[in-house]
């Protein structure tokens, strides 16, 4: 009879610790596919920046050339000329002012 109520006893351990392992074991899993999972997710988001990173650095240096150009001499040139009707000076007459009398008062 004792023996029989160890046996039971050491039965009823063993189906315990077998629940417990079997917990645990779907407690790791769980936990692993939710790291595989986050992780897959950051590399997608990774690779979104990188490719927006790589779009702004095209734009940037397209505006670059494009303010480049719109600065360049000949198209200040044209535009003074065409749209503003400037002419480009021939010859310069500088002016040197006069020396500035001083009254004293007396």
């Amino acid at each position: 009879m004792i023996i029989k109520q160890k046996q039971n006893w050491l039965r009823g351990i063993s189906y315990n610790l077998q629940m417990i392992i079997f917990a645990s074991s779907l407690c790791s899993i769980f936990a692993y596919l939710l790291v595989v999972n986050h992780t897959n997710t950051m590399g997608i988001e990774i690779g979104e920046r990188q490719y927006q990173i790589k779009q702004l650095e095209e734009e940037y240096r397209d505006l670059q050339t494009q303010a480049t150009m719109l600065q360049s001499m000949s198209r200040i040139e044209e535009i003074s000329n065409q749209q503003l009707s400037m002419v480009k000076a021939e010859n310069f007459d500088y002016v040197k002012p006069a020396e500035a009398a001083v009254a004293a008062k007396n």
